[in-house]
């Protein structure tokens, strides 16, 4: 009797968790092009994703728009600017799942502002 109703209670909890098992996490929908960065970051850091460190460089060896971004605007989250044309800079942020929120800046050396978006899978480390 007892391993019948631990069975059934196994059972209803598998069957109401079942569905959490494949979440994976989704662009903030708040996001649109041409918003400042500083709500695109506030969007984001809300959804719950987080600064990818991992991919952060060092501060004393920054130079140019990346310089502004990490160091004075304390952004470290951008990991590299393109230097010409719009002047692009990537910022990355991560989830629990393995996967990677880029966004992509421009007028960085003014205010920041949202280009583009998107999410990959992180690459795994060899």
């Amino acid at each position: 009797m007892r391993h019948a109703l631990f069975s059934g209670i196994a059972l209803a909890l598998n069957i109401v968790f079942l569905p959490l098992n494949g979440v994976t996490q989704e662009v903030p929908t708040d996001l649109s092009q041409s918003m400042p960065y500083s709500e695109a970051r506030e969007f984001v850091l809300d959804e719950g994703w987080q600064i990818n460190y991992r991919n952060a460089n060092s501060n004393d060896l920054l130079s140019g728009a990346l310089e502004r971004l990490v160091n004075e605007l304390d952004y470290p989250e951008f990991e590299d600017c393109s230097g010409t044309g719009m002047g692009f800079c990537r910022a990355s942020f991560v989830n629990a799942y393995g996967e990677s929120l880029i966004l992509v800046t421009v007028n960085n050396e003014e205010e920041p502002t949202l280009f583009r978006w998107w999410i990959e899978e992180e690459q795994e480390q060899e």
